[in-house]
Order: structure tokens, then sequence, then C-alpha cells
């Protein structure tokens, strides 16, 4: 039988060659370039055509069949397995590209790095006497500071006088939502965070949709929705949007900032995840600073379980929004106030923050190697990315597919403002909880079922 006349694309950078090569061999299998039953260049020749040693393409070929991608036939040669699929290997199990925990790298360890802070904390009487001190129902100063520190970047500075603490982001988005958004609603885009929509339908404030392109939310359509006097809180994800992953270039920015203040509506600034993108221009709060509301968390950033939120508010925000955070929680956890404290004030925020920038970018380049053909944009500093779905592909085939596989992705249906909309895609994480080779395996897996046909289609 003769070998295909298969010659690989360029090697990925900054991985041995032969995994490199395993790689490109499990790309050209998931996108159909190479099918079933397909006998793989003799060692000599593919060597000679990529100018490596044999040895290299032993060692690429033998990774691959570990993967479960080839098998070897003494005499015969070297053949492409039979499906493509995560069931197939050894040992597998679902792997949850599902949820959003930003990867980490391996020589940082926020559990370790927690157990000291809580070791110094045990040996500070005067430190623990003011965690346990709650009685005036308010933040410490300490700890409006280090929350300060923590949002200020290019020109935002906001004074600590102005920052309350949350229990997370999602508390803070439904605190703002109780003291900004009636008597009208909320506009978002079309496809956003789902937190979002579950607070303002717990609240029943309608959700406007604001035509949107790859840069964000279109000025014109938000200025002709803000007309119609329906809306009176903007939500804006200027950096590292949910679902998409993209960010918002400094010029939309000022253009909507424009907007909103010739709307005089107020501005909810959404930003869990830009700490992780060292690129960010000015938010829309240090642009239009007397009607935005900035808000981020340390939990996607720094560790899942400190649930920390911060809110910068304006002076015209700032009392509505500490009565519904006082109505709704009374008040932020002062331990864990204390230790996001101290991370901030000793540097370790900056050292985890640094070590998830490295592990997204790596992870990040990855993904966007492999699901290139499926026409994915995402933002280099993004943990997650959005993946168009092809005709005739529907959302919840394709999610359910892909768990037959034993890949969860989170289905666009839970970002659509509208049931009236449709959104033809799913978004897909970058794991902390899965090795790179597990998440290499995992796209590979969408890329091949993206280029199959569902089940019970004509295609």
């Amino acid at each position: 039988m003769p070998h295909s006349q298969w010659v690989p694309g360029p090697l990925p950078e900054g991985r041995p060659t032969y995994v490199g090569l395993a790689d490109v061999l499990a790309g050209d299998i998931a996108r159909g370039r190479l099918r079933t039953g397909d006998r793989l260049p003799p060692h000599r020749h593919l060597a000679r055509t990529l100018g490596v040693t044999v040895g290299t393409v032993a060692r690429a070929y033998a990774e691959a069949e570990r993967r479960g991608l080839v098998g070897g036939e003494v005499g015969r040669g070297t053949f492409v397995r039979s499906g493509f699929g995560l069931a197939e290997a050894p040992g597998s199990t679902e792997i949850d590209l599902a949820s959003l925990h930003p990867p980490i790298t391996d020589d940082v360890d926020p559990a370790a790095l927690l157990g000291a802070t809580l070791g110094a904390l045990a040996a500070d009487p005067g430190a623990l006497r003011s965690v346990v001190g709650t009685e005036h129902g308010k933040d410490l100063p300490a700890h409006r500071a280090a929350a300060a520190t923590w949002v200020a970047h290019a020109g935002f500075r906001p004074p600590p006088e102005r920052v309350v603490l949350t229990a997370g982001a999602q508390h803070a988005l439904t605190a703002l939502l109780l003291a900004l958004a009636a008597p009208g609603g909320v506009a978002t885009t079309p496809l956003t965070n789902p937190g979002l929509i579950a607070a303002a339908r717990q609240l029943a404030l309608p959700v406007l949709a604001v035509e949107s392109d790859e840069e964000g939310m279109l000025p014109d359509a938000l200025a002709d929705v803000c007309a119609s006097g329906q809306v009176s809180l903007v939500h804006l994800q200027p950096t590292l949007a949910n679902p998409s992953g993209r960010g918002m270039p400094a010029t939309r920015r000022a253009a909507l900032a424009e907007v909103c203040a010739r709307a005089g509506v107020w501005v909810l600034e959404d930003d869990p995840l830009g700490p992780l993108d060292a690129r960010r221009p000015e938010p829309v709060a240090a642009l239009l600073p007397d009607r935005t509301c900035y808000v981020t968390s340390t939990a996607k950033v720094l560790a899942l379980g400190l649930r920390i939120g911060v809110v910068a508010a304006p002076e015209g925000a700032y009392p509505d929004l500490a009565a519904a955070v006082r109505a709704t929680t009374w008040l932020t956890a002062p331990l864990l106030g204390e230790v996001f404290t101290r991370w901030v004030d000793d540097g370790v925020a900056d050292r985890i923050v640094a070590a998830r920038r490295a592990a997204v970018q790596s992870r990040n380049a990855m993904a966007a190697e492999i699901l290139a053909g499926p026409g994915v944009h995402a933002d280099p500093a993004a943990p997650h990315l959005w993946l168009p779905l092809p005709e005739p592909w529907g959302v919840g085939q394709f999610t359910a597919a892909a768990r037959d596989t034993g890949v969860l992705v989170s289905p666009g249906d839970e970002y659509i403002t509208s049931r009236r909309q449709a959104a033809f895609g799913v978004r897909v994480g970058l794991n902390a909880d899965i090795d790179d080779d597990m998440l290499r395996r995992a796209l590979l897996s969408l890329v091949s079922l993206i280029h199959t046909s569902p089940r019970g289609s004509n295609g």
C-alpha cells in the first residue's frame, strides 16, 4: 500500500520538535487532511522532507501512538487509527472547558501562599482583633486602600473613600442593579455575562440588546437605545469580555463614554478579568468618572475561593451602592479582606497575576493554533474564547456531541439577552484544572467534531 503524500505544515515554536510534529499530525487528523487508514510517510522519507533526524520522526510517531492517533504494523508502516476522541484514550475522563478557571504556572501555588498569609495573620493579635470586630459594619480603611491600589491602572486612580468591597463580582453586579437600574432597564451586548442576565431577571429588570461588532457595542446603536428612554444603566465589558474573550480598543471606549455622557445614563464597567491583560487601555471609568461604576474581582485572577469584589463608584452613585451592599450582605467578610490586603501590600497578588498571565498566553497560543480553521479570534490575554459553529450544527447538538467525546463546553444559549436571539457558538475555557496535554487533546477533539456532521443531518 503506498504511503500518503502528507507534508506537515510549520511546527509550533517553543516545544521539542518531535512533540510539535505530533501536534501537527493530530491537527491534520482532526481537520480531515489525514483520514482513518491513511499510511504515514516512512521515517526516512519524512525526515528528509522536514530536514530532521530519523530519530525525531520516530519519537513523533511514538508520541502520536501514545495519544491513540496512529498505530504501527510491523513490515507495513504507521497508519492513522479510526476516530478521534478522548473516549478512545485509556483512562480518560470528561475534560471541563465549560468553566472559567484561568490557569497558572506550576511554580506558583495560591494554596501555599494562602497558608503562609494565614500563618502570619494568626501571629498578629492586633490584625486578628480587627477582622473579628465587625460591629461598625464598614470595610476597614486598610482594605479599601488596598482595593483602590488593586484596581488602579492606566489613568484610573479611584480614591479609597469611593471603593466598596463586595462578596465577589456577581454580588457587585446585583447591588449595582438594585442601586442604579430603576426605573429603566439595562443595555448590554447581544451576548453578555450570564451573571448580569440572571441578576436582572431576579430583579424583574428589562435587558435590552445593543448591536455590536468585533470591537464591542456600536456607539450609534447605543445612542438609539438610550434615546428610547428605556435605559438607566449601560453594561460594558471592555476587557476580555465574556463570552467572546475580545477586548475593546481605546477609540471605541471613548466613543461609548461620549454616548453615555450625552444620554445621562449610568455605566457599569464589568472587568473581573482585567488584571490578566497588561496592555488594556484606560477604562471607561477614567473617561467618564462621574457616571461609571467600575467592577472587578479577585476570584478569577488570584484564587477562586478568595471571593472579593471591588466597586469603585462615583460620588453620585456611592450612597445607593453602599445601601444596596448593606441590604444584601451587610458586610463583606473582613477575614477575606485582610488576606486580599496583605496579598496586595506584600506583592503576592502581583506575583499570582503574573503567573496567570504567562499560563494564559501559552494556552491561548495553543488554542489559537489548533482552532484556527474554525475562525476563532481571541485576545491573547483571554483565558477563554468563542468558538462559532458551522451549519448544520446547532448549539445544543454540538454541546451534547462534545460531551459524548469527553469534553464539556459552555453553550452559547447561556449568554443571549433575549429568547428571540440565537447564539451559534460555544465558549471554550482554557482551565487550570487540566494540564497542557489534556487541553490539546480536548481542543483537537472539538476540531474533529466540527468537521463532521451532526447525527440526523444530511451533511
